[in-house]
């Protein structure tokens, strides 16, 4: 187990989405605009028109993902992850007609009405992601 602590909180930012806002896309921008690395997501809620997403598909010591990109009605059951050096790691749940998914939510993910996200600066970490030998990314110190 890794350990990375600051006893410091910074904003708290709620970004508001419109329909066909990319919701990765746009939260890494807003939070590049105003300088913030660092960051976890405290909420997210909303519905998608584009949900493009991974997951993974087998038990084998390196990591093997299948990608979707799905059009339809989508509604966010809820957003979690952080931003770690500028870069968005978002997963959630999500409901169509057909049931409940879940999984890695990927760039191109598309607002349908509206996406709220309440995002906290985590100040005082100098951290990145990078991608191991398991094909996995996981959080280094710079």
């Amino acid at each position: 187990m890794k350990r990375y602590v600051s006893e410091n909180f910074g904003r708290i930012v709620i970004l508001e989405l419109e329909r066909g806002e990319k919701i990765i896309e746009s939260v890494e921008a807003s939070l590049k605009e105003m300088g913030i690395r660092n960051a976890y997501v405290a909420s997210g809620i909303g519905s998608a028109q584009r949900l493009c997403y991974h997951k993974p598909t087998s038990l084998g010591e390196k990591a093997e993902d299948l990608f979707f990109d799905e059009k339809g009605v989508f509604e966010f059951g809820g957003i979690s992850g952080t931003v770690i050096n500028g870069v968005a790691h978002f997963h959630f749940t999500i409901a169509d007609r057909n049931g409940v998914l879940a999984g890695h939510l990927e760039h191109g993910t598309e607002v349908l009405y509206l996406a709220e996200i309440t995002l906290v600066e985590m100040p005082g970490f100098a951290l990145e992601r990078r991608l191991t030998k398991e094909n996995v990314r996981k959080i280094f110190e710079l």
